[in-house]
């Protein structure tokens, strides 16, 4: 997001309504709430590439906003930023809290961060924000709470950083006279932090998330407070990286002035709310329609538990100390949802016997594939059903096998080889390959998917997909192959399809369809459909189509088309097309029409000495801008012009400007059309000519010229000159020269 951009941010936030979400213990308190959110997966060249901190800010802010206090107008979210981009952003909230001051008794700023760090500094791509100046230009925010989030690695040393001291956190009461700064950090100065493929987020954030949501609330009002939620994410975010080989220890420093503690999240505003009853005791795991974890919280005390949702369809289990429960339930809005043992129902469990040891129950399954250990997977070789493989559910144990085979539906938990089925195969894990005849389900895929109709995968492809209709995949490392459509999230490699490829997330790699490509974040390869290419972020490679190449931001590299290219930020390289548009700088464009905020764009009119009329734009870049126009006999006006003479005029010229003057030079083709002698109908042949002027610039916008221009007459093409009156002629052998002068107006359109 480049400075420009920010400022019409706050354009738009200084003009949207002030019918604010107003935060704290009460609404008479008067308290604007601000927020910064920051996700950025490039850590630059050094740095592995991560796969959830831009979704981490993105959830972030979505809770913020339902139920954190802070308006859409009061937020903004940047995503892979550089250091200006940061600076540019603190200036904007900097400038909507001045304005919007009166109107408020007590403003708080919350900034979230989640990406990569270093012990100095935030890595930000290929710039870092040291935390000395990151730590100043959060103070220079005017808002009497400053709250601090960072979940990166080493972040830990942005507490430390000019003699910040651990605190004890502040009593809580029923003030609201709250001023000072609370920093969080999701590990110490020394510990990485981590993210996990399972919950498709970082370990602290997910703390985070669901303790704003209500798990925090260990007080029972719906209200989270920021002692409740650190102590929550401290303990969630160890437990869950305590048996890594990097466990992580959540820092804060808060110097607050008053007593009152500082409500962050307000469970009661949301329009959905899941009630934990008091007599529900254990791990409680809530997932979405799609299997996707919401929240995972380890319900201990004899007091409810309330938590903010969205809308939608929900499945819970419940691992008590000697039972499990499951269930389902829909969240609809201005309703509350309560989960008791009473509507759940009990799931049996196997027992099993480890060597040496007493028997002890086997941990139900909760969807996902770290829950199965080595010991719980009943493995078979080879799998073989005339009809359908169940035993997933027969045995009432997960199945890990080589070899499946069935007629028509093929269903086990890990495949560690071949899955073939007339129908379809699902499995959790595949680690080999599928093939059936209408679709294949796997939650990880390490090998290859090839189905008659469509491959799904709900997390991760790291090799191939192969489908008559469609594939889909969350992230791709390898390819997919399409008959209709390929959709994923982040790709590395290659996506290939006859209608269309759909990239969500980053892009690295190639697109090839035949109708159109999509990508929505950061593209690096090339994109080449007959249709369209579309790239919502910025675009590093090559695009080409037959009609048209979009890219929303920053374009690097080459956009080629049969028609149009547009590039809505600046242009580092070259657009090929007959239109090309640049709302930023661009580098070189070639085509008949081109225009871009550093270009020429401009019409010229002059009367050459072959008492000829002649109408050219000139567009693109002044060191290599297009030439597209005609040239005219007036003495063919009301007559058969094309008996006359009219020729079509395409060509090439670059500029070089001093104080108002400027010189061109230019190559161009003439295509001559006429009617000759010997058929009526239209005949058209074509030369080539140079050209050279100069011109001055009395006032904007308008310049007087005078060029001088030789045309060239060939054996081969001197039926273009037959109707062609010239004043003068050099013979040179072979050739023959024309030279003629002009003199005009040019008028600048921009």
């Amino acid at each position: 997001m480049k400075m420009t951009c920010i400022k019409k941010i706050a354009l738009a936030a200084l003009m949207a309504l002030a019918a604010n979400h107003i935060f704290a213990l009460d609404q008479s308190a008067g308290v604007e709430r601000y927020g910064l959110y920051i996700g950025s997966n490039d850590g630059g060249k050094s740095q592995e590439r991560l796969l959830y901190a831009g979704t981490d800010a993105i959830a972030f802010q979505k809770i913020m906003t339902e139920i954190g206090g802070i308006s859409k107008s009061n937020g903004i979210l940047l995503l892979d930023p550089a250091k200006e981009d940061v600076d540019s952003a603190f200036e904007v909230i900097s400038e909507l809290m001045k304005k919007k001051q009166k109107d408020a008794k007590r403003s708080e700023f919350v900034f979230y961060y989640s990406g990569h760090s270093d012990e100095n500094a935030l890595l930000l791509g290929k710039t870092k924000y040291d935390y000395s100046s990151l730590k100043a230009a959060i103070t220079n925010v005017p808002s009497d709470v400053h709250v601090v989030i960072l979940d990166s690695c080493y972040s830990g040393n942005f507490i430390r950083t000019k003699g910040g001291q651990k605190q004890k956190p502040f009593l809580m009461d029923d003030s609201s006279v709250v001023k000072g700064h609370a920093y969080l950090s999701s590990s110490s100065s020394q510990e990485s932090s981590q993210e996990s493929d399972e919950i498709g987020s970082s370990f602290f954030t997910n703390a985070m998330i669901t303790g704003l949501r209500g798990a925090a609330d260990t007080s029972g009002d719906k209200k989270v407070t920021l002692n409740e939620l650190y102590s929550y994410a401290f303990n969630e975010t160890l437990s869950k990286t305590e048996k890594t080989a990097d466990p992580q220890h959540p820092n804060y420093n808060i110097t607050l002035v008053g007593s009152g503690d500082l409500v962050l999240s307000d469970v009661s505003a949301s329009d959905c709310v899941l009630t934990l009853a008091r007599e529900l005791t254990g791990r409680v795991i809530v997932r979405d329609k799609n299997s996707k974890l919401v929240a995972e919280i380890n319900k201990t005390t004899q007091l409810p538990i309330y938590l903010a949702l969205e809308e939608g369809q929900y499945g819970v289990t419940v691992i008590g100390e000697r039972s499990t429960l499951q269930g389902s339930f829909a969240l609809s809005p201005k309703k509350t949802y309560a989960i008791s043992p009473a509507n759940l129902s009990p799931v049996a469990r196997s027992e099993t016997r480890s060597r040496g040891g007493e028997a002890e129950e086997e941990q139900p399954q909760t969807g996902e594939a770290e829950t199965i250990g080595e010991s719980d997977l009943l493995r078979m070789p080879i799998v073989f059903s005339i009809f359908c493989n169940e035993f997933y559910l027969a045995a009432n144990k997960p199945i890990s096998t080589k070899l499946s085979l069935a007629l028509f539906r093929s269903h086990v938990y890990e495949a560690n080889g071949v899955m073939a089925a007339g129908i379809g195969n699902e499995t959790t894990i595949l680690n080999g390959a599928q093939a059936a005849g209408i679709y294949n389900i796997a939650q990880d895929v390490n090998g290859a998917q090839a189905a008659g109709i469509f491959n799904f995968a709900k997390n991760d492809v790291n090799g191939a997909q192969v489908a008559g209709i469609f594939n889909y995949a969350q992230n791709v490392t390898g390819a997919q192959a399409a008959g209709i459509v390929n959709v994923a999230n982040d790709v590395k490699y290659a996506q290939a399809a006859w209608i269309s490829n759909v990239a969500k997330g980053s892009f690295t790699g190639a697109q090839g369809a035949w109708i159109s490509n999509v990508t929505l974040g950061d593209f690096k390869g090339a994109q080449g459909a007959w249709l369209s290419n579309v790239t919502l972020g910025e675009f590093k490679g090559v695009q080409g189509s037959w009609l048209s190449n979009v890219a929303r931001k920053d374009f690097t590299g080459l956009q080629a088309a049969w028609l149009s290219n547009v590039a809505c930020g600046n242009v580092k390289g070259v657009q090929i097309g007959f239109f090309n548009f640049c709302k930023g700088n661009a580098d070189f464009q070639l085509g008949l029409v081109n225009y871009s905020q550093n270009g020429i764009f401009e019409v010229a009119a002059s009367y050459t000495t072959d008492q000829k009329i002649r109408l050219v734009l000139n567009s693109g870049n002044k060191h290599l801008y297009g030439i597209f126009g005609v040239l005219l006999n007036p003495e063919g006006f009301g007559k058969k012009a094309l008996e006359q003479y009219g020729a079509l005029v395409l060509g090439l010229g670059t500029r070089v400007e001093l104080w108002k003057f400027n010189f061109d030079f230019a190559i161009m083709g003439n295509e001559v059309i006429f009617a000759n002698e010997k058929s009526d109908k239209p005949h058209a042949e074509w030369f080539p000519s140079a050209r050279i002027e100069a011109g001055f610039t009395p006032i904007p916008h308008l310049n007087v010229f005078a060029g001088f221009a030789m045309a060239f007459e060939f054996p081969g093409n001197r039926d273009a000159f037959i109707a062609h009156k010239r004043n003068m002629a050099i013979d040179a052998g072979s050739a023959t020269i024309y030279p003629e002068f002009d003199f005009g107006v040019k008028f600048r359109l921009q």
